[in-house]
């Protein structure tokens, strides 16, 4: 359509889209501290909805019913912040230790590559040269750990009212007008297609955090358990978060034994990552849920600026929900096929060759 022929209204449209774009990004990085624990609700009641399901078609009593489900989701994240605390204590308390052992290194490394006329000491950070940095480092991983827990009791509360909330949306969703009710059952698509990446993802994560703990543990490297915990929670953040939990797992193994006993664990986590993070499960999600690889590090960035690490971990989620709901417009379908990774068929588009 050229120039003349479009209609005079369809650049009012475009630019009170993107007008609405910018305002939404800006309500997004303004409303973080009320958004972020919000999503999480979401995304745990989500996650929770095949036990909670379950035991209503088992009769249980709605309350009841609440009760187990965040009783078993507030057991499994309490394990894990418990062996996170112990392991950082733990590491808190050896960490002089390391650090004169890295200290030393790093010297020795600075004085060989001063023989051939190369200070690597004026690339490193004054801050870094400290020797008491990696005490520092986990004294302040254990204080975000208990921000981070003290927002857990808004996020349950949060989740409690969110399961209520879907024991009685079925019957809300009868007496509602039938326009109203499609578009709202579009959003039911996104929650089961979400739920599906999210139980997939989670035990994925897990796999991936016993068989790097467990290899960790067969190597004799110090913090197994952490290592472990690391790269459960890695897994979550898309692209780089294989870099990040490989990282403090081959320093612990170098600082603890050499660096041959590094590359060792380089490889084990590579197997890992390639065995279950890169072959069983795509397979188990299947392409239906796939995105673009630009897609993916672009929603890392994008979702790590607007709500720090929890958009990090929730990026992929988010922009799935994002790409479900704009398949189902006309009018937007085409971004959806611009986020999908293979070539989709959007209305008035032509079939892709």
């Amino acid at each position: 359509m050229s120039e003349e022929q479009r209609p005079p209204g369809s650049a009012l449209r475009t630019l009170a889209g993107l007008a609405a774009v910018v305002a939404i990004v800006a309500g997004l990085r303004l409303g973080a501290p009320i958004l972020v624990p919000f999503a999480l609700a979401c995304f745990l009641a989500v996650l929770s909805q095949p036990l909670f399901q379950g035991l209503l078609r088992r009769r249980v009593p709605v309350p009841l019913a609440i009760g187990v489900t965040v009783v078993v989701l507030l057991a499994g994240v309490a394990l894990f912040w418990l062996l996170l605390i112990g392991s950082l204590a733990e590491l808190r308390e050896v960490a002089p230790s390391y650090a004169k052992t890295l200290g030393e290194r790093i010297s020795f490394t600075d004085q060989w590559w001063r023989d051939k006329g190369i200070s690597l000491r004026d690339w490193i950070p004054a801050r870094w040269r400290q020797p008491d940095r990696v005490a520092e480092l986990a004294g302040g991983a254990l204080r975000a750990t208990a921000i981070f827990l003290s927002s857990t009791t808004v996020v349950f509360l949060l989740l409690v009212f969110v399961l209520a909330e879907s024991a009685v949306f079925p019957r809300k969703l009868e007496r509602l007008p039938p326009g109203v009710r499609s578009t709202l059952l579009r959003f039911a698509h996104v929650s089961r297609e979400l739920q599906r990446y999210l139980l997939v993802k989670t035990a994925m994560s897990a796999a991936i955090g016993i068989a790097a703990g467990s290899w960790m543990a067969f190597l004799h490297v110090d913090f197994a358990v952490l290592c472990g915990l690391i790269a459960f929670a890695c897994h979550f953040v898309p692209n780089v978060g294989a870099v990040l939990a490989a990282g403090p797992a081959m320093l612990i193994a170098f600082l603890q034994q050499d660096f041959s006993e590094s590359l060792m664990v380089m490889a084990g986590y590579l197997v890992i990552g390639v065995v279950l993070g890169n072959l069983i499960e795509p397979a188990l999600l299947g392409r239906s849920l796939g995105l673009s690889p630009l897609v993916v590090f672009l929603s890392l960035v994008v979702w790590g600026w607007l709500w720090g690490a929890i958009g990090m971990l929730l990026s992929v989620p988010l922009t799935m929900a994002l790409r479900i709901v704009l398949g189902g417009s006309k009018e937007w379908a085409w971004i959806a096929a611009l986020l999908d990774a293979a070539p989709r068929r959007v209305p008035g588009g032509e079939e892709p060759a």
